[in-house]
């Protein structure tokens, strides 16, 4: 933990998410990478392999560019963020994003859109000196870890989750089997019982509790096995109280879980996720096999002196402070109010109403900006960490709903900072507030896999309907939910149809969705509609919704009211079009004609690369059992199995090279020490693999001292590494690049 007593640290360095202060090179892994990237140029690595690699980073590929083009993903955890942060978010998209803008996502990360290859390591540097990493931000990964951004501010609040949301992130970032899952994984964190973070729509969800025995204890009720996508599915209740200290572990018993017994998932990349494995296995079997887990962690994992030591020297929201309440004093921030509030000014009134919202702290403020479909531009950037220093507390929230929130602001000067956001646009009369509501993933502007243009029908729907009376409205440009149209009031993922033979460009219309106060409940499908007529579908639910809701109604509970078919027959006048209409054949503000350019696999899908990795992976799985096991009994004879699997698995990755897939040990070793190991593509010598094999299978570790035991974990060890170094080094041939003089790079999982 950093040395929080010397005044001039900053606060990332005191949240310290990479662990610099506990020696971690940041540095090297970014050089490490950068290599990887120059073998990749020159064809010296399989581009499967290489796609692996650099989505442990963040680097994902773009729709129609090359692979020297990408789109980088950086980590904002919780999307908490200074603004010293903020001003080198700003350098590198003006440096390096070829589409000139930043993206929030509803993961409160940001992207950067058509960025070069060859320019990604120098984007990671500039970013790292700020204690930003882009890691683990895509792949197969415990992704961004999000909590609610109201947390610290919440009226309703039971206690701030923020500290315990970025101890988490640190708590996984590089742990040794959160970046070879068999599918993404993602968390979330709530502080009240509103749940603003929507914590079942997540793998694992956490809302603050306080249990009341004798004295007060924190803690959270856990939910876990929910997400989106083509297949939405609720979280289940897990626990309904776990302590703070004890939350880590049982976390960390769910991911080893879905590691260990998501074989299955593994195969099928599209349903690769924890709600599947769960609802293979069943809850109950799932609650068996994680709480098992959970009790041999316990021993084994205690983080409660770790954890206190953070949360106490976490560097708590202070206004008039750079960090901490006991920090320097903030001197950007601005005495007194520059302007005297104009009574008659009807946007300020729109101000207060919809861009402010009241903290529990007495004559407080969070003021909301809201960038147009999340995207900002780097000067914009500028302006978000300026305000953010002279009227806040020096930082913001980035929101699930694409938007950013400035605390700390006090009443005084909400005219001021108002003026501010008018005068650089961010209200005013040239863009409609539906607009700047509306939530959208960027869709076929980058992705591969999206159908549709997202950002043009969000445009258009902002045209034609202006006031979206407080209707939430989220588009996503395919079935994968990056766009959260299950949550929406109103939802609308990219399809296609054809007209009189011709294709055209369709959006599935989802009804009704709602996922806060610890609900579930994902939109209903009603229908589909041509994409040029769905604002005009907008505009009626929303005439509809103002002119017959009922006072403190919302809009899951309307549309119960009213029921699904009021809604049918609005979409039924909106479905049928004119075939002689070129402009049905076209999407939104697009002169081309529609085409289906959608790739059916993901960034984050293989091959006979992805049977390699399994058992690699598996391997890496068995050492950190053997690591939490030898604290307990180093003699138990369950390492001896885990050691001899272990060197068997990455001993068949290199065998299935050869075409052959034995399953008998004797064969296996065979092939590799005779086929293998004089191609030279290992850097150290395990000619004796065969002898070493039997030598560990004939001894009985509980006649074994505890250095011969050692040893032989060692000895796997270093076969897993070098296996793994090996597999960077698989090149478009399917062949391995002989072992390099020089030291060899790090791969994600070592």
């Amino acid at each position: 933990m950093v040395d929080t007593a010397n005044k001039n640290i900053t606060p990332w360095e005191q949240i310290d998410i990479n662990k610099q202060s506990e020696g971690f090179d940041v540095w090297k892994e970014i050089d490490e990478y950068e290599e990887v990237i120059q073998k990749f140029f020159r064809e010296e690595i399989h581009p499967e392999r290489f796609k692996s690699y650099r989505l442990n980073f963040g680097t994902y590929g773009v729709r129609h560019h090359p692979d020297g083009t990408h789109m980088q993903r950086i980590k904002i955890p919780s999307g908490f963020i200074f603004s010293e942060q903020i001003r080198v978010i700003a350098d590198v998209v003006e440096k390096y994003a070829g589409s000139g803008h930043g993206h929030l996502t509803t993961r409160q990360d940001i992207q950067l859109h058509y960025v070069k290859l060859e320019n990604i390591p120098s984007v990671l540097r500039e970013l790292a000196k700020v204690g930003i990493t882009t890691r683990e931000a895509c792949g197969n990964t415990v992704r961004n870890i999000t909590s609610s951004y109201l947390s610290g501010i919440c009226p309703d609040e039971i206690f701030d989750t923020l500290p315990y949301a970025i101890f988490t992130t640190r708590y996984f970032l590089r742990h040794p089997l959160t970046s070879t899952l068999p599918r993404k994984f993602k968390i979330a964190f709530s502080e009240c019982e509103n749940d603003h973070a929507m914590v079942r729509m997540h793998d694992i969800g956490a809302v603050a509790q306080i249990r009341k025995n004798g004295k007060e204890e924190k803690g959270f009720r856990v939910y876990v096995g929910g997400g989106l996508g083509p297949v939405p599915m609720d979280a289940k209740l897990l626990v309904d109280f776990v302590s703070v200290y004890e939350f880590y572990p049982l976390a960390e018993a769910i991911i080893y879980v879905f590691h260990k017994y998501g074989t299955e998932e593994r195969k099928f990349r599209n349903k690769a996720r924890l709600k599947f494995l769960i609802a293979r296995i069943g809850f109950e079997k799932f609650k068996e096999l994680v709480f098992e887990e959970f009790e041999k962690l316990k021993r084994v994992k205690n983080v409660r002196e770790e954890l206190e030591r953070y949360v106490e020297n976490f560097p708590l929201p202070a206004p008039t402070k750079t960090g901490r309440a006991d920090g320097p004093k903030n001197e950007k921030k601005l005495k007194k109010p520059k302007f005297k509030p104009d009574p008659s000014d009807k946007t300020f009134k729109l101000f207060l109403e919809k861009y402010t919202f009241k903290q529990k702290q007495p004559g407080y403020f969070g003021v909301y900006i809201k960038p147009i479909l999340g995207n900002l531009k780097p000067d914009e950037f500028r302006f978000v960490a300026d305000i953010a220093e002279l009227y806040g507390a020096g930082y913001v929230r980035i929101t699930p709903q694409q938007k950013i929130l400035i605390p700390w602001v006090e009443e005084e000067f909400l005219y001021d900072i108002y003026y501010e956001i008018r005068n650089k646009g961010f209200i005013n009369g040239a863009v409609t507030e539906a607009q700047r509501e509306i939530v959208s993933c960027p869709g076929a502007f980058s992705c591969k896999l999206a159908v549709t243009h997202p950002y043009n029908l969000a445009e258009y729907i902002g045209e034609v309907v202006g006031d979206l009376g407080g209707l939430r409205v989220h588009i996503s440009g395919c079935p994968n939910s990056c766009g959260q149209h299950h949550i929406g009031d109103i939802g609308f993922y990219g399809g296609s149809a054809k007209i009189n033979g011709k294709l055209a460009p369709h959006y599935i219309v989802m009804i009704g969705g709602y996922l806060f106060e610890q609900k579930a409940r994902f939109g209903e499908v009603i229908g589909k509609i041509p994409a040029k007529n769905a604002p005009l579908f907008v505009k009626e639910v929303v005439e509809l919704w103002k002119k017959e809701r009922k006072s403190g109604e919302k809009f899951y509970e309307f549309c119960d009211r009213i029921g699904l078919d009021r809604f049918r027959e609005i979409l039924a006048k909106y479905s049928k079009v004119d075939p002689n209409d070129e402009d049905v054949f076209r999407e939104p503000g697009l002169a081309e004609e529609f085409k289906m350019e959608a790739e059916a696999r993901g960034e984050c899908a293989g091959s006979l690369l992805d049977l390699m990795a399994i058992n690699l992976f598996d391997s890496f799985r068995n050492i950190y059992e053997i690591e939490n096991e030898i604290k307990i009994n180093i003699r138990s004879e369950s390492i001896k199995e885990k050691i001899l699997d272990s060197i068997l698995k990455c001993a068949k990755m290199y065998v299935y090279l050869e075409g052959e897939e034995p399953q008998e040990e004797e064969k296996i070793l065979s092939v590799f020490a005779e086929r293998i190991l004089p191609k030279k593509w290992f850097c150290s010598d395990w000619s004796n693999i065969r002898e070493k094999y039997n030598e560990i299978k004939s001894k009985n570790f509980s006649e074994l001292n505890e250095d011969e035991i050692k040893k032989y974990i060692i000895y796997a060890k270093n076969f897993i590494k070098d296996s793994e170094k090996a597999f960077v080094r698989l090149k478009p041939n399917l062949k391995i690049q002989e072992c390099l003089a020089r030291k060899e790079e790090h791969v994600p999982g070592d």
